[in-house]
């Protein structure tokens, strides 16, 4: 997928926790069409679709999402958008070769299952550490999809 003249591509932990956020969403808007807008899932779904398909493409190198060594000297190149208080995206990106890649977003059930009440850094961390998202550039790009 092209968007902004960056090549979008999304690991599978990312397509997974997507899948459900917009199905969470079309099941509110079937629910209550006019009343929808208020959703919890149908906010965060439009707010990360904004995000992750004009927001970042726009220009992922922003200060803003650099993160430092929040994750750890080791994870610098990775970066961060916030959405809202709690939610945090995690992507890379080769500015040579214009590609984006998304693999996390944190989510309630990822932080209970993992311990974490609200640190989705840590999380991310563990995920890095066991491989899952990979680390390396090559692996990573290999792993993800562009749809």
């Amino acid at each position: 997928m092209q968007r902004h003249g960056w090549t979008l591509l999304f690991h599978d932990c990312v397509v997974e926790q997507l899948r459900k956020l917009q199905a969470a969403a079309e099941r509110a808007e079937r629910a209550d069409r006019h009343g929808c807008d208020s959703n919890a899932n149908v906010k965060l779904y439009r707010a990360l679709s904004k995000l992750m398909m004009d927001v970042v493409p726009g220009d992922p190198a922003r200060d803003e999402y650099r993160q430092g060594n929040t994750l750890g000297p080791a994870y610098r190149h990775w970066r961060r958008a916030k959405i809202g208080r709690r939610f945090r995206l995690f992507f890379r990106y080769d500015a040579r070769a214009k590609i984006i890649v998304y693999a996390w977003v944190n989510d309630e059930q990822s932080l209970r299952s993992a311990g974490a009440k609200s640190d989705p850094y840590a999380v991310f961390e563990k995920m890095l550490g066991r491989g899952n998202p990979p680390d390396d550039w090559a692996a990573l790009v290999a792993k993800s999809r562009d749809k």
